[in-house]
């Protein structure tokens, strides 16, 4: 079965304006004794505190644009404060805000809805505290290029993929609030309900990917297959969700 691993560092000094709180999570198929033996993929997520931030967008300006991005549209630059409307829009319960970074799926593992599923875990392990999460979710940079995303072509099809993949993100319930930012109230009890719906679901596919293990398979000690960075997203699943037409 798939195994998760949380992996948290940060020099002894550092305190809540230095820098944001950093996860990663190691996805992997692990070996009879207990070492990785297929690698599934890798969860970044950030969190911030903000009770004890003096100003979340700054703090997450400095990190990456990507961040900062999400920072501009969650809190109002200058002050930390939250946005009022999301103030008001959300549950008064914690603190403590978790931003879902990026997620990366290796090539042979994706298309099975693992992406969501693994996220929406590692999510509820690191939620004690947390008053929402956020992501920003867009498609996999597979063009080599960028200037055909100014087409009509590469744009419809752009905005196609970033609504098949807000409504990826919706099956844990993230909804969308402003600018192409989604955030998913803790308060609520949709996203217990739709994590253990993920759950249920997934163990229709228990034997098609205990298959992707056999021999044959990149195993301990060969190199792991190629993995693609994702800003919260990976390849659209077959979802009856509609998308905005071209």
């Amino acid at each position: 079965s798939i195994s998760l691993t949380y992996h948290h560092e940060h020099p002894w000094w550092y305190g809540p304006d230095d820098a944001p709180e950093r996860w990663h999570v190691s996805a992997d198929i692990l070996d009879d004794s207990g070492h990785p033996e297929t690698h599934v993929g890798d969860i970044q997520i950030v969190i911030v505190d903000i009770d004890e931030t003096g100003d979340p967008f700054d703090l997450l300006d400095g990190e990456s644009g990507d961040l900062g991005q999400i920072a501009g549209v969650l809190f109002r630059p200058g002050s930390g404060e939250l946005d009022p409307d999301l103030d008001e829009q959300l549950e008064v319960f914690g603190g403590r805000v978790l931003i879902l970074d990026t997620v990366r799926l290796a090539r042979e593992w994706r298309g099975l809805g693992l992406g969501v599923l693994l996220a929406g875990t590692a999510i509820k392990k690191l939620s004690a505290d947390a008053r929402f999460a956020a992501c920003y979710p867009a498609p996999l940079d597979d063009n080599p290029d960028p200037a055909q995303d100014e087409t009509p072509d590469g744009s419809a099809a752009r905005r196609k993929a970033v609504a098949a993949l807000g409504c990826t993100w919706a099956r844990l319930g993230f909804e969308h609030f402003r600018d192409g930012v989604h955030v998913l109230d803790f308060g609520a009890v949709t996203f217990e309900e739709k994590l253990g719906d993920l759950h249920e679901t997934s163990q229709r596919f228990r034997p098609l990917r205990l298959s992707r293990t056999k021999p044959g398979r990149p195993g301990r000690g060969a190199a792991r297959q190629p993995l693609q960075r994702v800003r919260t997203g990976m390849r659209p699943i077959p979802e009856p969700c509609r998308t905005p037409p071209s």
